[in-house]
């Protein structure tokens, strides 16, 4: 038996491959059971966000699952396989579970010690055991690894500090805004991140903000958590010229707002500055927005470059996180006798 992980992340792979290789969260159980069709595993579970894509399997034996899971994330998304040979890492144990324990500890995010992977690592982790893809032994892996996350951050300081993808997102606006107290802020969606960078965003005292989506039960319930108010999805140019930052986070794959609709609404503004963020994967942002004038666009990967001026205290703490990680490792294998 082994554990093994197939994946790509934002080392390997840029934001353009990543989006077409993401796996809608409505399609995950029909993957995951293709997942123990073609490859013959005995537990499988599919971990996709913003910044990676990760097949986790267990192995009954070695016979040409590697191939087989590399043609599936290939296929499935209508690339071609030599197309992303390049860009795929493939562990088997225990460096596989090393890495979804890193991963679960935010060692291997964009951002150094961000928290909202640990709710990912969750989420997919009940997502496969929802569609009967988890036996005893992810059962035990997923466990262990929420566990050895929680105690990197408890532990050390590899949470502290504004690094987080929404923090980051904040401090953005802090540069382009003197004062973001007289900013309208427009959420175009409902997605994890998006919330998140809203509710910070109120947090640092925001002006109004208005939140709009395909569902209207969904966009009046996260402006009830940020006690703001729904704006109609079939207007969102109108809203946009009274908009100063907008935060984009759906499950969209198209665009949502495009260069066109920008650039009138830019007019009708009178060009004062306008901020958005495109956190979605696939973008729903078009990225020819950022090329008009008083016009600033970032997506995913554009977060990393602020993060970086924040990362030298946290880099202190990894040989820490480290040796936290490595007793945990230890434990687990002891534990469910996975010695290859």
């Amino acid at each position: 038996m082994e554990i093994s992980v197939l994946g790509l992340n934002h080392h390997t792979a840029p934001v353009e491959l990543r989006e077409q290789l993401a796996f809608d969260p409505n399609r995950l159980p029909e993957a995951l059971a293709m997942i123990r069709q073609r490859a013959k595993v005995s537990e499988c579970a599919i971990l996709s966000t913003c910044n990676r894509v990760e097949l986790y399997t267990v192995l009954p034996e070695m016979n040409g699952q590697a191939r087989a899971l590399k043609q599936f994330l290939a296929r499935t998304h209508g690339v071609a396989p030599e197309m992303i040979e390049d860009r795929l890492y493939w562990h088997l144990q225990p460096d596989s579970i090393r890495h979804l324990f890193r991963v679960t500890s935010g060692l291997d995010s964009m951002v150094l010690g961000e928290s909202e992977i640990l709710g990912q690592v969750r989420s997919a982790y009940a997502q496969a055991v929802e569609a009967g893809a988890v036996g005893s032994v992810f059962h035990r892996l997923f466990q262990a690894a929420l566990r050895t996350g929680k105690a990197v951050r408890s532990q050390t300081g590899i949470g502290r500090g504004a690094v987080s993808v929404s923090s980051v997102a904040v401090e953005l606006a802090g540069r382009i805004f003197r004062d973001i107290r007289t900013k309208r802020v427009l959420a175009i969606g409902s997605g994890h991140m998006g919330q998140l960078t809203v509710q910070c965003l109120k947090a640092q005292g925001v002006g109004e903000i208005w939140v709009t989506n395909r569902s209207d039960e969904r966009a009046q319930a996260v402006a009830e958590k940020v006690a703001g108010r729904v704006a109609p999805i079939d207007r969102i140019e109108e809203t946009l010229r009274e908009t100063d930052i907008v935060i984009c986070s759906t499950a969209a794959d198209r665009f949502l707002l495009t260069v066109e609709q920008t650039r009138r609404a830019m007019v009708a503004r009178r060009q004062r500055p306008l901020f958005l963020i495109d956190i979605s994967v696939p973008r729903n942002l078009d990225p020819r927005i950022g090329q008009l004038e008083n016009v600033y666009l970032y997506d995913i990967d554009d977060l990393e470059g602020i993060a970086s001026t924040n990362l030298q205290t946290r880099l202190k703490e990894v040989e820490t996180c480290n040796a936290i990680i490595e007793t945990q490792l230890e434990e687990f294998v002891s534990r469910v006798s996975c010695v290859r």
